[in-house]
């Protein structure tokens, strides 16, 4: 009889703890189900605010925005690329005089677009806009996941500012910078997708995919090939090998694929419209060949030196742009997305054709590091020279 009530009574002590568990359970699924309708309505809300804009306001895009320096340069201007369109619908390669500077990706997709009403153009620009918040709050998700192990280093009473992924969505959409690039038509935002895709694919594992995205966001911008330095990383911390040899292995199958990839777009290009294309691209790019202002530091070095001193200055400032990608990932080896948002930071800045949509991107990333806030020094400060240097900028 004693044995019988023992074996009685030990549900009846266990079920107080499954309740609990039960209501956590519970109370993670409806914060999760309120966390996903907290983010579509940042998505809608975001995305109507700027194709209200767009389709209310059309003379404030065609004749004030776009052709803005901030936001338009000569690899993303807008108004360039319709003109390449119209140049290769009449059987002209737009890649043959100096106007049209922008990959092949772009006028294909535009000479798709052409044959529809304006408003699918607008419609296009704001679902890229809100495909890229959409992925950054995936990547706040997926970063949570995998910091919750090392949550235990944590100081006691320590206030932490938890981004969660709306909360990432919300400042990228609704800062002032990356609103007014998507209403500009820069062509930067697809680039910017592409990053983030690939970001995002390297970070979950899937190598593959994160190396098509990095060479198309390289065939689109040139710069972003340095992401595959962190992609490379992540493919190697996704194969869960600690010895040496194989991580070099890892890296350099990574580097192997990337090229492969990026040679066959260069192939197919090259068959459509020539080499022509190569040098109005990326000769293009490397070269600074178009001096117009704009809020970087190339035209204004360029065009106070003698021209037999460019070539030597276009070398040492296109490698000084490029040279970080291998030390900053290797510095940050154990974190790659802090690596690749280091580095998005970095082209930001050294890009012959910076534009704010760069720095909207890089200020999109960094929430996704809240731990170090804590660790920031003179943020009031940097915040109002931010603010004060893009207020005086026009």
């Amino acid at each position: 009889m004693s044995a019988d009530s023992e074996q009685k009574a030990a549900p009846a002590e266990q079920a107080p703890g499954t309740a609990i568990i039960t209501a956590l359970k519970q109370q993670l699924l409806r914060s999760e189900a309120a966390e996903r309708r907290r983010l579509l309505r940042v998505l809608i809300t975001g995305s109507a605010i700027r194709l209200i804009i767009l389709v209310m306001f059309p003379d404030l895009v065609a004749h004030y925005l776009s052709g803005r320096v901030e936001l338009s340069t000569p690899v993303t201007s807008h108004k360039r690329l319709i003109e390449g369109v119209h140049l290769s619908r009449h059987n002209t390669s737009p890649y043959d005089g100096g106007l049209f500077h922008q990959s092949p990706l772009l006028l294909i997709l535009f000479r798709a677009l052409h044959l529809l009403p304006d408003l699918f153009t607008n419609i296009v620009y704001v679902a890229v806009d809100a495909a890229i918040a959409l992925t950054l709050a995936r990547l706040a998700a997926v970063k949570a996941e995998k910091s919750k192990p090392n949550s235990g280093g944590r100081v006691p009473g320590e206030i932490r500012f938890v981004c969660t992924p709306s909360a990432i969505a919300t400042m990228y959409l609704f800062n002032p910078l990356t609103v007014a690039t998507t209403l500009a038509k820069s062509t930067i935002v697809f680039s910017h997708l592409a990053i983030v895709s690939a970001l995002y694919s390297g970070i979950v594992g899937l190598t593959n995919q994160a190396i098509i995205f990095t060479a198309v966001a390289a065939h689109l911008s040139l710069y972003p090939a340095v992401l595959i330095a962190p992609i490379a990383l992540m493919a190697a911390v996704s194969q869960s090998k600690a010895q040496h040899h194989w991580l070099v292995g890892d890296i350099g199958l990574t580097l192997a694929k990337f090229a492969l990839v990026a040679g066959a777009l260069h192939y197919v290009f090259a068959a459509m419209f020539g080499t022509q294309y190569f040098m109005a691209t990326v000769d293009f790019t490397l070269r600074a060949a178009d001096l117009q202002p704009n809020v970087g530091l190339f035209w204004y070095f360029f065009i106070e030196i003698f021209d037999e001193f460019r070539p030597f200055f276009f070398v040492v400032f296109q490698l000084t742009a490029l040279a970080f990608a291998v030390p900053v990932s290797w510095r940050f080896r154990d974190d790659p997305l802090f690596a690749g948002t280091m580095l998005v930071g970095i082209i930001s800045a050294l890009k012959s054709y910076p534009s704010w949509g760069d720095l909207s991107l890089f200020l999109g990333l960094l929430p996704l590091f809240e731990e170090l806030a804590k660790y920031l020094q003179y943020s009031f400060l940097s915040a109002n020279l931010l603010m004060y240097g893009v207020g005086l900028a026009p």
